[in-house]
């Protein structure tokens, strides 16, 4: 292979085995040196970048990590899941996901407040900001209006940016920890915190909200999830659950309840999104799992046509009238 492979390809495949080797969730219990040894093998005769996709292919898949990627400048490539969300999409799921992502909020019977909190695919600040004081907007609008209870939907959340949307919602919770991204090790736990109802790093906040309408840390909330409930999405569930007053009804989440960080390389010619650090909530209970299980199962329809007639929805507001009664 060395006497026929540029020295550039031969750099291109070595900083990405060395990415996925020091990065990955789940590198550490793999035999690097028998992968590393397969790999300039199956590439032995390679020419350029391109020649080498399915040989780095064949050792992304080694990780089983169905929650990131590999890609060069033509094609890319995932691990495929044990359980595709998108086949366990129910029908109402599917027709409410062609309106788009949006927010939704409704008062409901005994005065409980609805909010379903979508995906949120952005990485600019600006586009952070606008989403964050949406979601903070409608809650505010949601709690002027003294309900008794609350119930906020993530069966249609399956990820993206989790700042605008701990941002959006951070009233409901008040200062501290809410989550930690924890190291392959377990042992180095990095929390998240709230200040001023926006998630911080250190001091910093990570996003503008410009309406603070108080602080609600021990509302009744009933939260919805389920098989598209996704990544942020299934983090912000994590979050909900160990939160006062609160319980989490419907089906179990996707299974992407892990944190990820992409990496460049070889000039912005190869890129991999890798599953980086396990999920732990605000008592450092890691997520190995990486799915969340609802308090109270319930297999719905998901009727988005006609909430009040949702057996989740009804199940969370039976539970929520004793709460208030």
């Amino acid at each position: 292979m060395r006497a026929q492979t540029p020295d550039s390809v031969k750099t291109y495949v070595d900083s990405a085995l060395y990415l996925m080797q020091k990065h990955s969730l789940y590198a550490k219990p793999l035999d690097w040196k028998t992968i590393r040894d397969s790999v300039h093998y199956k590439a032995r005769t390679a020419k350029s970048y391109s020649d080498v996709f399915l040989a780095l292919v064949y050792a992304y898949d080694q990780l089983k990590d169905h929650h990131g990627m590999f890609a060069n400048t033509e094609r890319m490539h995932r691990f495929p899941p044990p359980r595709n969300p998108s086949d366990r999409m129910s029908e109402g799921i599917k027709k409410e996901y062609l309106k788009g992502p949006r927010i939704k909020k409704a008062m409901l019977a005994n005065q409980v407040a609805y909010l379903k909190i979508p995906a949120m695919q952005v990485t600019k600040q600006d586009a952070v900001d606008q989403w964050a004081n949406s979601l903070r907007d409608s809650l505010c609008a949601l709690l002027s209006q003294t309900p008794s209870a609350l119930i906020v939907d993530l069966r249609m959340n399956n990820g993206g940016n989790s700042v605008p949307m701990q941002a959006g919602v951070g009233s409901l919770f008040g200062d501290g920890i809410v989550t930690y991204t924890v190291d392959r090790d377990k042992k180095t736990f990095v929390p998240t915190m709230l200040t001023n109802g926006v998630p911080v790093d250190g001091t910093k906040p990570l996003a503008t909200v410009k309406n603070t309408c108080g602080t609600y840390p021990t509302i009744p909330i009933a939260v919805l999830i389920g098989p598209s409930t996704v990544s942020s999405g299934e983090i912000l569930a994590v979050a909900f659950k160990e939160r006062k007053n609160t319980r989490l009804f419907g089906e179990p989440t996707a299974g992407f309840c892990n944190a990820t960080e992409g990496f460049l390389f070889a000039k912005n010619q190869g890129y991999f999104l890798l599953s980086t650090s396990y999920i732990a909530d605000k008592h450092k209970r890691i997520y190995t799992e990486q799915e969340v299980k609802p308090d109270v199962f319930v297999r719905s329809a998901d009727n988005y046509e006609d909430l009040p007639s949702d057996v989740t929805v009804q199940a969370a507001l039976n539970w929520l009238k004793q709460q208030v009664d």
